[in-house]
């Protein structure tokens, strides 16, 4: 299997048994090597007190002759033959001085290695003799006669290695059986800890699932602090992805909003058979433009959001290009659009968010007025205010704040999406602007901005 495909569990588990394994292995040599060197040393200090038990039962007769007892009484393993535990004596010369019962017969026709040591120094080793292990202690003896002649003896005392390698085959069978339980619970316990830390991994993958499913919005909120951050980094990219999807579809809604006065001015003009073909064709390329306008200023919208602008811009001269195009949406009603605008009157406003505003605003009015639409604009206290009037049906109280929701519409059998008024909204807002809705001195709606 890929290790990419691992799963976290997977691999934490994987990763904590290699080092478990690893762990217990140079685990069980030290405590092993350290059990092996407490028998070693506990072996020594056995043979030393036989050592010196031995040497109490000695006596020299004559300088390089001792004498010591056929039958040792400290330790009867001494008078056993084959017993496993034997002593040699050897004089200066390494010759033969004195042999135990138990020492075999191997041990007395093969001279037993001695080592080369101190007088007073003990030492124990591990030889091999007729394929058989044994501890050897040795000991040189100073002895000092009554005439003060000096001679050195070699004690050696050999004991059958086999016990000591039972033993410790025991205590490693022991040892590995309790380390391997030992490890075993300690990866079960180890998984159970892994299954609860990782719990909140699984349930953020669990709630991730449901919110492609549409069951939840976002990601809760009852997260470790580890994975605190990433969550509010999901649950915000969630929220923007959404948002920018909702920006997205909104903006086709406004672009084909937007886009139905040019076309409706083309549609008027090319049905009006008044227009010669150098009129119609300024009038279709002026609208063109227009289009071609709204198409940058939507997708710009759409990419970027709405962006605050904060460029002077003359009120007048965009105003009439507005009442100009919907007088030719609206010839069939025969409006009178009255502009009555402040001269110079400047207002700090991205042009194509003015043509936005106003041509929804205006268009609202055109559509449901009699008669008359009255624009004017004024700076009031340092702020521009632009009013739009007309002498329609007007804006029942109760529903002037519903009007400025998307889709939201005065009456559904008029014509129109709920689209414009909503977009008014979201740009004044941008600017930090105020929009009012009254009652008309000329009977219908108020539509007052300030900016």
């Amino acid at each position: 299997m890929d290790k990419s495909h691992y799963s976290l569990q997977r691999r934490l588990l994987l990763n904590t048994s290699i080092v478990l394994v690893f762990f217990i292995a140079a685990m069980s040599f030290v405590l092993l090597d350290s059990y092996k060197t407490g028998i070693r040393q506990a072996t020594f200090e056995r043979l030393y007190a036989q050592f010196y038990s031995l040497l109490s039962y000695a006596e020299e007769i004559e300088a390089g002759d001792l004498f010591i007892p056929e039958e040792i009484p400290s330790d009867k393993r001494f008078n056993q033959y084959n017993s496993g535990l034997s002593a040699l004596v050897y004089d200066e010369t390494e010759s033969l001085l004195w042999k135990s019962l138990s020492a075999r017969y191997d041990q007395e026709q093969h001279k037993v290695p001695l080592p080369l040591s101190l007088p007073g120094e003990g030492t124990l080793a591990e030889i091999t003799m007729d394929e058989t292990e044994y501890f050897r202690f040795h000991y040189i003896a100073e002895w000092e006669s009554p005439e003060g002649a000096v001679s050195l003896y070699h004690f050696v005392i050999l004991e059958n290695k086999r016990p000591f390698d039972q033993v410790i085959s025991a205590y490693r069978t022991q040892l590995w059986f309790w380390l391997s339980i030992m490890a075993l619970s300690l990866l079960v316990i180890l998984f159970a800890v892994m299954r609860w830390t990782l719990r909140p991994i699984r349930r953020a993958v669990k709630e991730l699932r449901q919110i492609e499913r549409g069951l939840l919005n976002t990601l809760s909120e009852r997260y470790p602090q580890e994975l605190q951050t990433l969550t509010e980094s999901i649950n915000r990219f969630i929220h923007n992805e959404r948002h920018q999807s909702k920006r997205y579809k909104e903006t086709l809604g406004n672009l084909a909003h937007s886009l139905k006065t040019p076309l409706a001015v083309m549609h008027t003009a090319l049905q009006n058979k008044s227009h010669d073909a150098e009129e119609l064709s300024n009038i279709c390329s002026e609208q063109i433009s227009r289009m071609d306008q709204i198409v940058a200023y939507q997708l710009q919208r759409a990419t970027s959001g709405p962006q605050v602008m904060m460029r002077s811009m003359e009120v007048e001269p965009a105003m009439q290009k507005i009442t100009t195009s919907l007088s030719k949406v609206y010839h069939e009603k025969r409006l009178a659009i009255d502009v009555e605008i402040e001269h110079g009157l400047t207002i700090a406003l991205d042009e194509g968010d003015f043509y936005e505003v106003f041509g929804n605003v205006l268009d609202n009015a055109c559509k449901w007025t009699e008669s008359k639409v009255r624009v004017r604009g004024e700076r009031v206290n340092g702020k521009v205010v632009i009013s739009v009037e007309d002498d329609g049906p007007g804006v029942p109280e109760k529903v002037r704040l519903a009007i400025l929701s998307r889709g939201k519409r005065l009456d559904e059998t008029v014509e129109g999406q709920g689209i414009g008024m909503s977009v008014v909204k979201e740009i004044v807002a941008a600017y930090n602007g105020q929009i009012e809705i009254d009652t008309s001195e000329l009977g219908g709606a108020l539509m007052q901005l300030r900016f």
